[in-house]
């Protein structure tokens, strides 16, 4: 081979490693993602990231995310931002919960959820907004190691596809400890909660 060749076959191979390496960069700054992954990740506008779960139910059954309860099919209804159970609950991680129940056809449903509040670094009353897919469906304030049973109307047309999706927001969740990031902070503990027929 001339060393002309050369020449350009090592311009050739330079060009391709540069259009291999812009390929990459576009695909870092604008990455195919879920819109979850997104969310967790990139934009870090949430600290719940929804993991696969059966989201198995019996409407009318109460479910007990304590210890006590049945560890395995409480947390198949526990997508993301729950700790595991302790003797009084589960309790709240980051600044978002969520739950998922399978309920089969579109009706209307009252939640009934009993809930501890943490008391930590005397943050004061919890702050609870409950949403059902994006639509708000309550809010309650939770006294510091109180422990109060909430109702909440749900509406049929917050099922999709035989699915109810719930996102509990705590905006005054507690920082556990200074500069801890937020994804640890906690709010409330999850000790029961049963969805019936309106």
């Amino acid at each position: 081979m001339s060393s002309r060749s050369k020449v350009v076959a090592i311009y050739a191979l330079a060009a391709l490693l540069a259009a291999a390496e812009l390929v990459v960069f576009w695909q870092a700054l604008h990455p195919n993602v879920s819109d979850n992954y997104r969310a967790y990740y990139i934009t870090r506008s949430t600290t719940c990231l929804p993991q696969p779960v059966t989201a198995d139910y019996a409407l009318g059954e109460t479910v007990d995310f304590t210890s006590a309860g049945d560890r395995d099919a409480a947390r198949e209804l526990l997508p993301c931002g729950w700790e595991s159970p302790n003797d009084d609950g589960r309790q709240s991680l980051g600044e978002t919960s969520r739950m998922r129940f399978a309920v089969g056809p579109q009706q209307d449903l009252e939640l009934e959820l009993v809930l501890k509040g943490i008391n930590l670094n005397d943050a004061g009353n919890r702050d609870i907004r409950l949403f059902a897919g994006e639509e708000p469906i309550g809010q309650a304030l939770l006294g510091p190691e109180a422990t109060e049973t909430f109702r909440f109307s749900v509406p049929a047309s917050a099922i999709k596809d035989g699915y109810l999706d719930l996102r509990l927001d705590f905006p005054n969740a507690i920082e556990t400890s200074p500069g801890i990031h937020n994804t640890y902070w906690r709010s409330v503990k999850l000790i029961s909660a049963r969805l019936s027929p309106a």
